[in-house]
């Protein structure tokens, strides 16, 4: 088998691109044979034109037909060649993705022999097997207008590593262990805890190397191409809610910790993550789930066959009566995307979504009422918490490559809403209708991000340049109501705002090669911000305005100490928007920044096994930290976090996969106020995190004729001392979540838990005074808080694939 006709120019957006450089290129390495369809070998040869996409890994991660053979011989060709596996293509920087086009051959039956199949892949001579003999190495022409254009390779590839501790967790990794939603496959990266302490519906609470990221604050993300933080949400700085996401849709999930690419930008404080949309599975698949307290799920996808994994289409339907009192949830949500070549360099990428859920809160527990037996751990003192969110958007991404030159555009539209109902505090502040509030945020985004990188040739032919600009514009619509726990009456609105909030700038970002060993990455962003409100409930109908820029420079050093070991110095300033409301008129907006240093290894020559090392530091000028009293974070004096990340990642063939991901962080507080001393340790922020995920699959026996798969994996999660306010300790959490399935021709059943051991532990714990007795006398006195976590949840899931 041999892969023929060059590896070809690929349209990508900047955040997935590398380069355009000299390359090795793929060489085949296993090439199982394909069967006829329906088993006998005809009288003539029969070819299949395909386009491969082979990951850094070498294996081949799609298969795109180019020319249908019939819709038989397009199945059989995708199946063989899915099971192909290369040496990947090398860049500068170590192994990336690459596309190469290539034929499924079907041998004729040669007369008077037995029946014999064998696929053949037609390459460059430079591409060989272990079988043939290596021939003279020959530039390899980049496909484009139907002709050789460029002494080049071009290669699709993640972009080179800004920093040692990022990481890439691709499908096979993240189905290890179960995972209910999008949020839950962030626990796979090290450093990463998430919490729910406020109803199935609500963003989770995302703890990341030493920051309480809340629900989104400190934390960017995007998913296909869609921001997904909302700016000046009136619940909390940054929310950021992906239960619009099904975790089956997730292809790959990209962390970066650190402010250090110029492509990031507002909330990258502690980082940044991007979750690439795919479905792994072509034809159609329907799975139905029942588990225990009442839930169900119904899930149906559709992926073209022939398309690549980014071209599919998915629903969901999910309900549940909860598992305490005022805990019922349940969400709808469809998601589409498609990627059309609209010529030899142009493609188009095209996603939309719409989600909506709905969901209950039990709300904090006195901890003393929990331990003397005077309320259930899963009881609530008001029942009527919790709230409702939607969310539509629709991404459009241009993007071409021609020689050594590639661009991309591409603007967005995303709608959201969001009704809280929640009570922290009881009646401590209101001791007859209570502290009830309702907050509701409505907000229309619409932007773009666009991106031209162009080779260089300063100190080498590997060098490039590349140039970006960006835009978001956000209308908001925002108001928080004081509501009685006796008639539900409103009483009071402290907040009734609108907000216009713009977010426009630009980066550069180049990449040189001083040395064979060494590269220097280094760039620089600019965010003008701009922010026009009116809060009918302060100002009775004026408006105020502010604007401000932050300029944030970054820089890596990249030293490759080994084949596949380098060496990494990273610095990057970064920053966090303020709240619309809190600015006064003509104010220069005051931007919360961060200042990061990490070092550290790490080796990735394949994925049969993956390490990192690093240590970092990030210094922050001010910070938020939740305050029970308004129901979200409020600033407090200047931070710094102090810490070390590890990562270990490893696969044994199709058998087992494996990650262990840990961090130990210690943040404290760099400045005093009222509340909080300079030294102290910032409250809610776990020092210690670590994640293990272990997976196998392996065929058990035969029936009719057809493999039984199995399949099991589990995934720990551990959070060490949580320092609460007033100088106390949260309890440490250990929880065990696995799965086991089995899969027989188009059939599959899945049985998994969370929480498996059935560990008593609380998702969310604070101190603060509180009074949730109506008739009691109100007491200033701090107390511990806690909220529940999720007792084991069994679900069953039965799938067909057709």
């Amino acid at each position: 088998m041999r892969i023929g006709h060059g590896l070809l120019a690929l349209g990508l957006t900047w955040s997935a691109s590398a380069p355009a450089h000299e390359v090795v290129p793929p060489r085949a390495l296993e090439q199982p044979a394909a069967a006829w369809p329906g088993g006998r070998a005809e009288a003539h040869d029969v070819i299949v034109p395909v386009v491969l996409t082979i990951d850094a890994g070498g294996r081949v991660e799609s298969v795109d037909v180019e020319a249908s053979v019939g819709e038989s011989f397009d199945a059989a060709a995708v199946q063989a060649a899915l099971g192909w596996r290369f040496e990947p293509a090398r860049g500068a920087d170590g192994p990336v993705r690459a596309k190469v086009r290539a034929v499924v051959r079907f041998l004729a039956k040669p007369a008077g022999t037995p029946k014999q199949v064998r696929t053949r892949v037609h390459a460059h001579p430079h591409v060989h097997s272990h079988s043939a003999p290596p021939e003279a190495r020959q530039p390899v022409a980049v496909v484009g207008h139907g002709e050789a254009q460029h002494r080049g390779v071009v290669v699709e590839g993640s972009r080179a590593a800004r920093a040692a501790s990022e990481v890439e967790r691709d499908q096979r990794l993240l189905e290890v262990s179960p995972h209910r939603t999008a949020s839950d496959l962030m626990q796979t990266v090290p450093g990463v805890f998430v919490t729910q302490h406020s109803g199935e519906g609500k963003a989770h609470q995302i703890f990341f190397r030493g920051f309480d990221a809340a629900h989104g604050q400190d934390l960017e993300i995007w998913v296909a191409g869609a921001p997904v933080n909302d700016v000046s949400n009136l619940h909390g700085q940054g929310y950021a809610d992906l239960h619009f996401v099904m975790p089956e849709a997730v292809q790959r999930l990209r962390a970066q910790g650190g402010p250090f690419d110029p492509r990031q930008g507002d909330f990258a404080v502690a980082g940044s993550l991007d979750f690439e949309l795919g479905l792994a599975k072509p034809g159609r698949t329907l799975e139905l789930s029942v588990g225990n307290f009442g839930a169900r799920r119904a899930f149906l996808a559709y992926r073209p066959e022939g398309a690549p994994e980014q071209t599919f289409a998915a629903a969901e339907l999910q309900r549940s009566d909860g598992f305490g009192e005022g805990r019922a949830a349940q969400r709808a949500s469809a998601l589409a995307q498609v990627v059309q070549p609209l010529g030899d360099e142009l493609d188009l990428r095209v996603f939309a979504s719409t989600y909506a859920g709905r969901f209950g809160s039990a709300g904090v527990l006195r901890l003393e009422d929990v331990e003397s037996g005077r309320m259930g751990r899963f009881e609530s003192y008001d029942t009527r918490q919790g709230g409702h969110s939607t969310r539509t958007q629709l991404v459009a991404e241009l993007s071409s490559s021609t020689g050594s030159a590639r661009w991309s555009l591409a603007p967005y539209l995303v709608l959201r809403s969001m009704t809280l109902r929640q009570n922290y505090t009881g009646f401590v502040e209101e001791p007859l209708r209570g502290d009830g509030n309702v907050q509701v945020n409505d907000a229309t985004t619409v932007g773009f991000r666009s991106a031209l990188r162009q080779g260089l040739r300063l100190f080498s032919s590997r060098d490039s340049v590349e140039l970006g600009a960006f835009g978001r514009s956000d209308h908001i619509e925002q108001a928080q109501r004081r509501v009685s726990r006796v008639d539900g009456a409103v009483f009071d609105t402290p907040v009734a705002a609108r907000i216009q909030a713009l977010d426009v700038g630009g980066y550069a970002d180049v990449a040189l090669h001083p040395l064979s060993r060494v590269v220097l990455r280094g760039g620089a962003r600019i965010d003008g911000l701009s922010y026009r409100t009116v809060n009918d409930a302060e100002t009775g109908g004026a408006a105020r305005s502010a604007q401000g820029a932050h300029v944030g420079k970054k820089l890596t050093l990249d030293v490759a100490l080994a084949p596949g070991l380098h060496a990494l110095a990273s610095y990057g300033e970064g920053f966090r928007s303020p709240q619309a409301r809190s600015l006064a008129d003509g104010e220069r907006t005051p931007f919360t920044t961060v200042s990061s240093l990490e070092a550290g290894l790490r080796y990735g020559e394949s994925r049969e096994l993956r390490a990192s090392l690093a240590l970092f530091r990030s210094a922050l000028s001010d910070d938020l930290v939740f305050d029970e009293r308004t129901a979200r974070n409020e600033p407090v004096p200047p931070t710094a976090r102090l810490g070390a990340v590890a990562d270990l990642a490893a696969e044994l063939g199709d058998f087992l996969t494996a990650a262990v991901g840990a961090s130990y962080t210690r943040a404290t507080f760099q400045g005093s106020n009222a509340r909080y001393s300079s030294g102290a340790l910032v409250p809610y922020v776990p020092e210690l995190v670590v994640r293990t995920d272990l997976g196998v699959r392996t065929a058990i026996t035969k029936l009719a004729s057809h493999s039984v798969t199995g399949s099991a994996g589990f995934g720990t999660s551990t959070l060490y001392r949580r320092p609460l306010p007033y100088s106390e300790l949260g309890h440490d959490v250990w929880l065990v979540d696995a799965r086991a399935g089995l899969a027989w021709r188009e059939l599959e059943l899945e049985a998994s838990a969370t929480n498996l051991l059935d560990r008593e532990w609380y998702d969310g714990e604070f101190v603060y005074a509180s009074s949730f007795d109506p008739a009691g006398t109100p007491s200033q006195l701090p107390v511990r808080h806690v909220t529940a976590g999720a007792p084991r949840t069994i679900f069953v899931t039965m799938g067909v694939h057709f």
